[in-house]
């Protein structure tokens, strides 16, 4: 088994409780990376492993947007949106016959529209002031 070098939490501390929103606490996190430099974060959730949880969520998303999400411009994930939804389109009504194929094209691309809030959604921050 591989041992991988990954960014360990060696240190958490609780600061404060959220006076806006009840249940929320802020910690304060030491982060030792790969290279061993240690760099303190601030943590927001209902308890350390939500906020860990958070934490890492925004690391992943900042990798992610870094490597894939900024060397796309705007432009190219308009047109690859609208290919899928013809992509949808000529799918449903190639291979439903029916009278009301006109439904069957709606829910799909109202699906279509769904998983692209879900996946927007994940994309936002989720390590924030409370």
């Amino acid at each position: 088994m591989k041992n991988k070098n990954k960014k360990v939490a060696i240190h958490a501390e609780l600061r404060k409780e959220s006076q806006k929103f009840d249940g929320y606490l802020k910690y304060e996190v030491t982060i030792k990376d790969q290279n061993g430099k240690l760099e303190v974060v601030p943590a927001y959730g209902k308890d350390l492993q939500d906020a860990l949880g958070r934490v890492v969520h925004d690391d992943r998303v900042a990798k992610l947007e870094a490597s894939v999400i900024k060397k796309v411009p705007l432009n190219g994930w308009v047109v690859a949106w609208f290919l899928g939804l013809a992509l949808i389109t000529i799918t449903v009504h190639d291979n439903i016959e029916n009278k009301n194929v006109g439904f069957y094209i709606m829910g799909a691309i109202l699906m279509y529209a769904l998983a692209t809030v879900t996946v927007t959604n994940w994309f936002t921050l989720r390590n924030r002031a409370r």
